[in-house]
């Protein structure tokens, strides 16, 4: 098993039982933690991780495919969750729904020295807004309920 591949299981590991303090002991400390709309620091990574986990409490992963070279190695995976919690996003907040939702994820992680120097997780945020039931008002940051109902930055149709 390459170091890649051992760091990218143990942090899904840490992310799955909820033990995230220590992710940052994972990375180099000039790596980086990127995804659509977000780029961070491995200081700040237990946040966002726990943002995941608080929407979707129930989350799993279930790997679909890797490829490995030299330079790091490349994961697909199908996440499936339950939103029970709310989920920040870059564009704003959407309220718990209770849909049990899945989406694809390929996460590309780069390692040298024994530590992860980039992680990039590559998803498509309007599969999973689309899986919710979110409706997003045009290509503008101007957001619109998808009842008439208020339900703030997102809406959630019913």
């Amino acid at each position: 098993m390459s170091t890649a591949e051992r760091l990218a299981r143990q942090q899904y590991a840490m992310v799955l039982r909820r033990d995230v303090v220590r992710l940052p002991d994972l990375y180099a400390p000039d790596a980086h933690y990127a995804m659509p709309g977000v780029t961070l620091r491995p200081i700040e990574l237990p946040a966002l991780m726990r943002t995941w986990t608080g929407a979707f409490p129930d989350l799993s992963v279930e790997p679909v495919g890797r490829v490995e070279t030299a330079a790091g190695l490349a994961l697909e995976q199908r996440l499936t969750g339950t939103h029970t919690g709310v989920l920040h996003t870059p564009l704003g907040t959407v309220a718990p729904t209770g849909r049990t939702v899945s989406w694809d994820v390929v996460d590309v992680v780069r390692a040298r020295r024994g530590r992860i120097v980039a992680w990039r997780s590559y998803f498509d945020w309007g599969q999973l807004y689309l899986a919710l039931g979110v409706r997003l008002a045009g290509l503008s940051r101007e957001l619109r309920p998808a009842v008439d109902r208020p339900a703030g930055p997102l809406a959630v149709a019913a």
